[in-house]
Parts: structure tokens; sequence; C-alpha cells
């Protein structure tokens, strides 16, 4: 490395302003993350790349990503803290601001029925998002993604200035203190591309990583419940209570290579999850909902008149829960998917609950398998994916009660 072109560490994005459709829901909000990162890690990597001197380009592709959203706000800037929800109190309220933002229950998700929902407070606030790599490989490198948020007094700082600190060492007296309120962590694998083949298809091998610098490495903050990825399961493994949901891709999932885009596996999958909790398949909760006396089915198409014969097995009367909150979703790339291909995906909720501290709630954890499947009914594996849940267990008390018209008595 020059003397005088020291290597980026850490590197912050320009305050912008969240969307509006970036807030609004869960599913969006997901998927906006996954986009940013991929943003994020592009301009790093050329403003790293000025600074290697003789270094020759390599594609890279995503291998996976592990996304954590934080709920409780962060006490290191002297902030109020919120209680997390509990034991005693499962339906505290975890908000990421101080402002409530009203919220029209009437055209809420079933998974979304919480007012205080941290996308919700992030409506037209400025963030910023620090990149940094944390592992070096021999033929991948791993990066994390820090989101924050920036107050109003600081939207035209130059984050990657240092000599800008001393402006900025105090905030106006209507600020809200700097919040972090999402991680991830990104795998990119280096690649080589091969000769196209007489359908045009080219094949790919793995190439050595150009960055070696061990100065780059950063140490990383992120801490995960379920920080390694899925491994894949044996031919036959599945457990018996999973099931099995028809997604059909859109013209609207395709990117410029002709495949899925990544950012896209975060919407499908919730698709698939909140059709989960909705109708009984993680029968795991401990709330007072129950699952129907009739067995439930496997297979979920488009409409009832596909389902199948075969049955999740699922005890009569298990107990499920509608509503829960995502802390952590994983998204691992097995192979590519085109907009062509039949999908199905199959999920389930581990039995085996994370147990956190003695007056949380324990968490679940649900899997999914992203598949192709061809003409002849083989499926081929795409994506293997998970997400870490906890429940939401609200009293009856707890839920507003809505004439015909949708307003509260």
């Amino acid at each position: 490395m020059s003397p005088t072109l020291p290597p980026i560490t850490v590197y912050s994005s320009k305050p912008t302003p969240f969307r509006f459709i970036e807030c609004t829901i869960e599913s969006r909000h997901l998927e906006a993350l996954f986009l940013l990162g991929n943003d994020c890690c592009s301009v790093f990597l050329r403003q790293l790349i000025t600074r290697l001197p003789n270094h020759k380009h390599t594609p890279d592709v995503s291998r996976s990503t592990n996304l954590k959203i934080q709920y409780n706000s962060d006490t290191t800037s002297g902030a109020t803290t919120f209680a997390p929800p509990s034991l005693a109190n499962p339906i505290a309220p975890v908000p990421l601001f101080s402002a409530i933002s009203p919220i029209n229950k009437k055209f809420a998700h079933p998974l979304r029925l919480q007012a205080t929902a941290p996308w919700h407070r992030l409506g037209h606030h400025y963030y910023r998002t620090e990149t940094q790599i944390i592992h070096l490989g021999k033929t991948s490198i791993r990066l994390q993604y820090r989101y924050f948020t920036v107050p109003r007094s600081q939207i035209k700082r130059d984050f990657n200035d240092r000599s800008q600190d001393a402006q900025y060492s105090h905030l106006a007296s209507e600020d809200e203190p700097e919040r972090q309120f999402a991680t991830s962590i990104a795998t990119l694998a280096f690649v080589e591309w091969g000769q196209p083949n007489e359908h045009g298809h080219r094949s790919i091998k793995s190439a050595p990583s150009p960055y070696t610098d061990l100065s780059l490495i950063v140490e990383q903050t992120a801490k995960f419940h379920r920080p390694d990825g899925l491994s894949k399961r044996a031919a036959g493994g599945r457990p018996d209570h999973a099931f099995k949901v028809d997604l059909p891709l859109r013209p609207s999932d395709i990117d410029q290579l002709g495949h899925v885009t990544n950012s896209r596996y975060a919407l499908l999958l919730h698709d698939v999850l909140s059709h989960g909790l909705e109708k009984g398949y993680y029968a795991n909760g401990s709330g007072p909902l129950r699952t129907p006396s009739t067995p439930l089915p496997v297979h979920s198409g488009k409409t009832l008149s596909t389902l199948s014969d075969t049955v999740v097995n699922i005890p009569t009367g298990s107990q499920y829960y509608k509503n829960a909150d995502i802390l952590e979703f994983y998204v691992g790339y097995e192979n590519e998917l085109k907009i062509e291909d039949n999908v199905v995906v199959w999920s389930w909720v581990e039995r085996e609950k994370i147990l956190v501290d003695k007056d949380q709630l324990p968490l679940d954890v649900v899997v999914f398998e992203f598949c192709a499947v061809d003409d002849r009914g083989q499926e081929r594996l795409i994506s293997l994916c998970r997400t870490v849940i906890r429940e939401r267990v609200e009293t009856l008390a707890s839920l507003p009660v809505l004439n015909k018209a949708g307003a509260k008595l």
C-alpha cells in the first residue's frame, strides 16, 4: 500500500432520506436494506480499488446475507431505554424513536399490528450506512453493514472526513441522537467466467480474492442469535411438519442478467412466513390460538382447489401465533433462479426455541428451502433461508374493537 494512500477500513454512505415505500411495511423495509447493502458494497469496493496499486478487477457474486433488525433503542448515546417484551409484559412497546405516528390498524397486515414497529419510525428520517471488511478469505470476503439514523443538523456532514468531527461534535437542541437500527453481514465470492456453451450459458469457478491486506479488516460488532449459515439437509430429511407453497414469479422480480434479483428473496420469503403464521403451520406458540380439528394441508397454491392430499404432521389443537417480530433474516444463495422456473418453498419451524435471558420471551427459528421445479417434478435447491422471530402474544384486551366501517369503538 502507498504511504500516502492509507487503506479504507470504514466507509460511510452520504446521508440520505428514507423513501416512504421503504418504511411502510416490513417486507419492503427488509428488501430495501438488502438493496442498500448491495449499493454500499459497490461504492466501498470502488473507493478501495482507487487506493490499491496494480489492482485487477475480479467479478464477485453474493453468497449470503444475514440481516439483524434492532428493535430496542440504542443506549450508547444516552437515549431513553425501552423495555423489550418479556414474559411478564409480552406486548411491551419497543419504539425506535420517541415520536409516535398513528397506524391505521384496519389496513395493517396481520403480521404488523404493532404501531411502534421500527420501520414505521424511520419514515422521512435521514440514514447512512457504514461498510467494513471483517474477514478476508482466499476466494471470498465478508462485509459488515451498519445502518444509522442521521440527526437533522448533520445531514450535510461527510462522515468519512475526520476533520469535520469537531464541527459536528454537538447536536442541535431539537435533534434526536443517532441510532443504529440494523446490521447485516454479507459474503462475497470472487469468480471467473467460463466461455459460453452452445446455449449461451457460462459456467463460473472460484477465483483468488484480490484483497489481501490484513489492515483492511475491522472487528465485527454485530452479534447474531444464528451467526452461521444453513447446511444442506440430507435427502428426505425434511421434518414432517414442513409445508410447501407455490411461489409465482413476476417480471418485476428479474434483474439485468435474467435472474431473480437477490433482494427479492427477502420479499418473497416474507410472503411465505406471513402465510405460515396466518394458517397455523408454525405451531410452536404459547398464545390462545390453536390449530383446527381438520388436518392442515402441505401444498398451498393460489387457490384451494390445488391442495394436495398430503397433510402437515401437526397435532390437532396445537398452539400457534399469527403475530411475530422478525429479529434476523438470513438468505443464502446456492444457485441462480430464472424467472421462467416453477418455484416452491418448503418451510418449517424448528421445534427447539432459542433461550435468551430468563425474563425474556424465547425465540423461534423458521427455515425455508427455495427450490426450482423442472418438467419432471424434480426439485433443485436455489436458496437456503432462515428467520429468527419473536412471538408477539396479544391479549384480547390489547386489540382494538372495530365496527363494520372500521372505526374504533
